[in-house]
């Protein structure tokens, strides 16, 4: 059976994987449409892989560090960024639109 820091080591590692193989599928939509917004969330799961890797090497699995926190935050705000980039032209339209 698996100690719970094995476990969690494990976890981990599935997550990254999944975070890379997410990253290179969003990857290669970018490349056939280059359209920004797949290379925004491609961005968005690098940062997710490097926060967790960040976790289980270097803090001991401890999701409690600023800096895994300043990592997440800046993923989800590329997300945030990547929708609001991609309906930027109907934001300028409805903004700017005269009755």
């Amino acid at each position: 059976m698996l100690e719970s820091m094995e476990l969690k080591e494990f976890l981990l590692g599935a997550l990254v994987m999944s975070d890379v193989a997410l990253a290179l599928f969003f990857l290669h939509y970018w490349r056939v449409t280059r359209d920004r917004f797949f290379l925004f969330f491609t961005w968005s799961f690098v940062l997710g892989s490097v926060s967790r890797l960040v976790m289980a090497v270097h803090l001991g699995n401890d999701e409690f560090e600023p800096l895994v926190y300043l990592i997440r935050f800046l993923s989800y705000a590329t997300i945030v960024v990547a929708i609001i980039d991609k309906n930027r032209a109907s934001i300028a339209k409805l903004l700017f639109q005269r009755t």
